[in-house]
C-alpha cells in the first residue's frame, strides 16, 4: 500500500545539510521495511505554534511503498530519530499525485551559490534624492533680512 510520509526536520540543520537529512531519513524508513518512491522538498515553513523552542522547520514528503505492519515500525524509528522534529503518515489508495501545488508559506531551500530559488535578481542602486536645502544655500543675513520682510509685511499687522 501506498504511504505519504509527512515529516519535519527542525532548524538546526541548515538549508545545506537537509539533503543528507533527508538522506538519513530515509535510510530509516527503509530500515523499518518501506520502500521509498519519490521524495519532496517542501522548504522551510513557519510552524502554527512552537515545538522545542523551534518556530521554523523544513517540510520534506516521502511516498512510501510498504505493509501495514512495517508501518508500525517506521513509525516507531521516526519518533526515536533525531532528525525528526514532528511526522504524519497517511494512507494513499491511489498513489504518487501527478499534479503539483503550492504551499502558502513557503520559503524554498537554498542552492549550491547560498541563494534561494526564485529569489530577486540584485536591484540597481537608487539615486540618492538631494535635500531641499541643498538647492537653496542662504546665509544668514540673507535669512534675517527675509524674516524681518516678512514680519514687516501687511500679513502679520493682522495678527
Amino acid at each position: 500500500m501506498m504511504y505519504e510520509i509527512m515529516t519535519v526536520v527542525p532548524t538546526k540543520f541548515s538549508d545545506n545539510e537537509i539533503e543528507g537529512v533527508t538522506a538519513t531519513i530515509g535510510k530509516t524508513i527503509e530500515a523499518g521495511g518501506g520502500k521509498i518512491e519519490k521524495t519532496v522538498n517542501q522548504g522551510k515553513i513557519k510552524l502554527a505554534y512552537p515545538i522545542e523552542h523551534q518556530r521554523y522547520g523544513t517540510y520534506v514528503l516521502f511516498y512510501v511503498e510498504a505493509l501495514g505492519e512495517a508501518m508500525a515500525k517506521i513509525d516507531q524509528n521516526l519518533r526515536l530519530s533525531e532528525e525528526v522534529l514532528r511526522h504524519i503518515t497517511v494512507a494513499r489508495r491511489e498513489g504518487i499525485p501527478t499534479s503539483d501545488y503550492r504551499l502558502v508559506s513557503y520559503q524554498p531551500p537554498l542552492n549550491a551559490e547560498g541563494r534561494r530559488a526564485g529569489e530577486r535578481e540584485e536591484r540597481a542602486p537608487r539615486e540618492q534624492a538631494r535635500p531641499a536645502a541643498e538647492a537653496s544655500k542662504l546665509t544668514t543675513e540673507e535669512l534675517s533680512s527675509k524674516l524681518d520682510q516678512i514680519l514687516d509685511s501687511d500679513i502679520m499687522k493682522n495678527v
